[in-house]
């Protein structure tokens, strides 16, 4: 059997290549997968393999979490590129021929993939902090938590009150670049909601929600009340029809209805201009930084 990974629909690539916000498929396209290399445990089960452009690691539907939490990544991902966190490039491939078996015998499903080149030189987690004082671009840390709140992003630092309130500090991860280190945001399955898309927006408690989320302990002290308020500024002032290309480009096999897309778009879009009376209050008024 042949193992390749075809291109996605031409109607998906439309969306990919054409519009200026969109970063899949942008400058890193795998169009052959060569070979499983790893499997992992996490809640995607995500899938390592070799492609004709590198090593990446893959995201299929018929995963554990569902395939809504591919709609999720992708949407994520795309907003973290949007608003100028460093994003490991990603692309869609339709899996047509290829078997890929998940780590607990799941066979995944044909159809569109997520799929994230893999880093050399990089540094997962840094809770000393030895990262941090290295930072090429210190207000990235601040873009983070601002990033993280604004999409309601618990699986890096979740509020302190939440179901499972320990950082996750897999979901950190730095690259050595020429002596100094650069943040890098990937991971965005559970952003959103903590259910599926339709039950979780159904209200407004995505809008509303004033928990702070991605604020690591290691991170305030390097964290100041200009690079937050920039943050803020930057995430308030998104191009709503910009949000709205990135929730109309993901696969349609992934979900969700269009009637939920298009709740979900505007429910990003005014949580961006609620995010400041969040972040703000909690960490500047309260006395968080530099704790």
């Amino acid at each position: 059997m042949r193992k390749m990974a075809f291109l996605i629909a031409i109607d998906i690539l439309s969306h990919c290549f054409t519009y200026g916000a969109m970063r899949c498929g942008h400058n890193w396209q795998p169009t052959i997968i060569k070979r499983v290399i790893d499997r992992y445990a996490s809640s995607t089960e995500v899938v390592q393999v070799a492609t004709d452009v590198g090593n990446a690691y893959l995201k299929g539907m018929g995963n554990r979490q569902g395939d809504e939490s591919l709609a999720c990544e992708f949407v994520g991902s795309e907003l973290a590129a949007l608003v100028g966190l460093t994003v490991p490039p990603f692309a869609v491939v339709e899996l047509q021929e290829l078997e890929i078996v998940t780590v607990s015998g799941r066979l995944l499903t044909k159809g569109p993939a997520f799929l994230s080149q893999a880093q050399e030189k990089t540094i997962t987690g840094d809770a000393e902090g030895r990262c941090l004082g290295r930072l090429r671009n210190r207000s990235d840390l601040a873009l983070m938590i601002v990033f993280d709140t604004w999409v309601r992003n618990p699986d890096r630092c979740p509020p302190f009150d939440h179901l499972i309130p320990e950082p996750n500090r897999d979901n950190v991860m730095f690259r050595s670049v020429g002596g100094w280190f650069e943040l890098l945001a990937f991971d965005h399955t559970h952003c959103f909601t903590e259910t599926d898309l339709e039950t979780g927006l159904a209200g407004d408690f995505f809008v509303d929600d004033p928990n702070v989320y991605g604020a690591f302990p290691e991170f305030l002290p390097h964290v100041d009340e200009a690079d937050l308020r920039a943050a803020c500024k930057t995430i308030a002032d998104i191009d709503g029809e910009q949000v709205l290309e990135i929730v109309a480009a993901v696969p349609q096999p992934w979900g969700p209805s269009q009637a939920i897309r298009t709740r979900w778009a505007q429910q990003i879009i005014n949580r961006a201009a609620r995010v400041e009376d969040i972040v703000i209050p909690t960490l500047i008024n309260q006395g968080q930084l530099g704790l």
